[in-house]
């Protein structure tokens, strides 16, 4: 099947599903005024889980197969992330996020360029392609307690590098280190179960997607060069407490003989 067809599809069954809960219970959590996730509190989580980077711009054969140097040849590897929420109403929350993520290759798959450090290198095999995600979303929020589930969006920056046999690869043209900052997007769909002894507490699953902007031709004509969209599935659990109260003052004892 081709991938761009798969992925269009995972994110119209992402769309679907998030449809039919909202029509299914429109309501907002309202059992629970100042525990969890209610209005005004903030929330602390991580998750751990797997990547994929599945995309890379108009590089599709006939099979359907990505052969963007980032996506050909490419394996799963572990992906974490921690992150910070604020809610603002029952519908509407924000998060920040960052995370780690990378992709090592298929020992089969051959190098877009020899790489000036090993040239005898023919193959991806000792190459990892590493992503660090930095990212803002707000998120449409729904369900009733112990169920929570959302859907959100936003801006990220992205720091991208490649690498063989732990060196940083060098671009044989222009001699520049393939490493750098770029803007990208990012979207993830979720649901979390709160726990009944741990109202605060919640264990969540999640589906996200980010896409890099990882382009300089100036800098990178030789290869490894283009957008990066990298899959990831996680597990993880949150914490949420009231940032808004005020911390007890000590009271300091009197001076001896003072009444």
């Amino acid at each position: 099947m081709n991938s761009r067809f798969r992925w269009v599809g995972i994110a119209s069954l992402a769309m679907l599903l998030a449809s039919a809960c909202l029509a299914a219970d429109p309501r907002p959590d309202t059992t629970a005024v100042r525990t969890g996730s209610a209005p005004g509190r903030g929330g602390i989580g991580g998750m751990l889980g797997g990547s994929y980077f599945d995309y890379g711009p108009n590089n599709w054969d006939i099979q359907g197969r990505n052969t963007s140097d980032f996506c050909a040849g490419a394996q799963p590897r572990f992906a974490f992330d921690g992150h910070y929420r604020y809610v603002f109403t029952p519908r509407w929350r924000a998060q920040v996020s960052a995370g780690l993520t990378w992709s090592a290759y298929s020992k089969t798959e051959p190098v877009p360029f020899p790489d000036p450090n090993f040239p005898a290198d023919a193959t991806k095999e000792n190459y990892l392609a590493l992503l660090v995600p930095v990212t803002a979303q707000l998120q449409l929020t729904w369900g009733r307690r112990p169920w929570a589930y959302h859907l959100g969006a936003g801006p990220g920056l992205y720091r991208v590098w490649v690498e063989n046999r732990r060196k940083v690869l060098r671009d044989p043209q222009t001699l520049r280190l393939h490493r750098g900052l770029y803007p990208g997007t990012t979207a993830e769909i979720g649901v979390e179960k709160f726990l009944r002894t741990l109202p605060n507490t919640s264990i969540e699953f999640s589906l996200a997607q980010h896409l890099a902007f990882a382009r300089r031709d100036d800098q990178f004509p030789s290869g490894w060069n283009g957008s990066l969209g990298a899959l990831a599935v996680s597990i993880g659990g949150n914490y949420y407490f009231d940032p808004k109260v005020p911390k007890k003052k000590s009271e300091l004892p009197l001076p001896k003989g003072a009444k």
